[in-house]
């Protein structure tokens, strides 16, 4: 167990909300006392009357202006006597709050609300690809061990280093989906998207005359099939509403519709082996909680099966992600995995570790836990580089993930998860040639959303019965 005290003149939820992500994050149950007494472990601020009590504590000073430097993740570096000389914990919270961009003007995100890596702060100080905020919990963890004499709670079961989490999203698996039912379909839509309708139907119906590949969508038994070869697992992200739906986006959801007879076969395999099936929530999603509500309770009658996590279609939390994230915890859902770059590959918040998000409004935690995505089939696979660059950066990318001792997915969609459709193969050929990498990875999990939830909660128990 690990005291903590926090000088009067900076002492807030946000901080205490820090300080405990890094504790239980590093293996240790943080207990806050508002008396500070030589006992304390941990002191933060910069009150030297504090400081002549606190000599037995770890400090960490509060820095007003926080400067990022190489240096900042050079744990050697940072730790000096009885102090670390970095704020970690302001540095932490500007990351994992996405305070670092609050300035940011609107032409800095696209039409979906998704920070363009371009314009991040991650890619101006050439992070992007870094988990810095990994390395300050390890920093306070080894502080702790070497000061205290105390063992942490092993971030992960067995001797597993690191967590690879492989995820699917479930855009149109059927290809010619938009065509089936037009008429009842043609019935329930605007005017304006009806014309709409009409030439998408008309190009779609050419096409699969001209080109056939009626099924070249369809992967769910060989994506299956080649992880479980390996032992793996994964997760299925379905959507749960149509394109069709009343408050739908015409343009931007799904043509597919779960309650089809081919899903209750797809539901059946999926949890018969022992894979997990997931909320791929709508593009409108976010502007009403029942909207959320309505949607899980859909796919959790349809999949028979309770639905513990989501990730938001288009990864669009909205204008004001903090307001989505506190309607996943509303309607019961357990994690979410929608905060990600989606042009580029990299750890949007610099954490590869799951966290529950700060709430300011509320100004507390929100209990829906926040795990990192940190590659997206097309944001690593570009026209212009071949097939062994590709693969490569994925591998740089994972062993980023694995020094970090992470924990983050890939999003991998069921149409380009194997190479069954010939425009789509290099997708396909690319996801088992990582699944191949990450077999001979003994220090690697490999495995599903759920297992790995499953075992947070474990941790968490462990941890707080300390």
């Amino acid at each position: 167990m690990i005291r903590y005290f926090i000088n009067k003149e900076i002492d807030s939820k946000v901080n205490q909300w820090a300080i405990e992500f890094l504790l239980s994050s590093a293996g240790f149950k943080s207990v806050k006392t508002n008396i500070l007494k030589t006992d304390v472990n941990l002191y933060y601020g910069n009150d030297d009357k504090e400081l002549e009590i606190a000599t037995k504590a770890l400090i960490i000073k509060n820095e007003t202006k926080i400067i990022f430097q190489e240096k900042n993740i050079d744990l050697s570096v940072l730790i000096n006597e009885n102090k670390i000389d970095f704020d970690i914990i302001s540095a932490t919270k500007l990351f994992l709050t996405d305070e670092i961009h609050a300035n940011l003007e609107s032409t800095g995100f696209d039409i979906h609300h998704r920070l363009k890596f371009n314009s991040s702060f991650q890619h101006k100080k050439g992070i992007g690809n870094t988990p810095i905020v990994n390395y300050y919990v390890r920093l306070l963890s080894n502080c702790i061990e070497k000061k205290f004499n105390l063992n942490p709670t092993p971030l992960l079961p067995k001797n597993y280093k690191s967590v690879l989490i492989l995820s699917h999203d479930v855009d149109e698996p059927f290809r010619y989906a938009i065509i089936k039912n037009f008429t009842k379909r043609f019935q329930s839509i605007s005017l304006k998207n009806k014309i709409k309708y009409c030439w998408l139907s008309i190009r779609k119906k050419l096409r699969s005359i001209i080109f056939n590949g009626h099924e070249s969508y369809l992967n769910f038994e060989k994506i299956m099939e080649t992880e479980g070869q390996y032992g793996f697992n994964s997760t299925f992200f379905f959507s749960s509403k149509t394109k069709f739906d009343k408050s739908s986006h015409f343009k931007h959801d799904n043509s597919y519709d779960i309650s089809w007879k081919e899903f209750e076969i797809i539901f059946d395999k999926i949890n018969k082996r022992g894979f997990e099936i997931g909320l791929h929530s709508s593009y409108n999603s976010q502007i009403e909680t029942t909207f959320f509500k309505l949607e899980k309770e859909r796919l959790e009658n349809f999949s028979k099966r309770n639905i513990l996590g989501n990730r938001h279609h288009f990864w669009n939390l909205g204008s004001k992600p903090e307001n989505t994230l506190l309607k996943h915890q509303q309607v019961g859902l357990q994690y979410d995995s929608s905060i990600a770059f989606n042009d580029s590959p990299g750890f949007r918040n610099n954490v590869a570790l799951p966290y529950y998000p700060f709430n300011s409004q509320k100004n507390e935690p929100i209990t829906t836990l926040q795990i990192p995505n940190f590659i997206m089939d097309t944001n690593l696979i570009k026209e212009s580089i071949n097939e062994e660059a590709i693969l490569e950066n994925a591998i740089k990318l994972i062993e980023n993930l694995e020094k970090s001792k992470g924990v983050a997915s890939i999003n991998w969609h069921v149409r380009m998860a194997f190479p069954n459709d010939p425009k789509l193969a290099i997708y396909g050929k690319i996801y088992i040639e990582i699944l191949n990498y990450l077999s001979k990875k003994e220090d690697i999990w490999v495995t599903s959303f759920e297992n790995y939830y499953n075992w947070f909660k474990k941790r968490e128990n462990i941890i707080n019965e300390q």
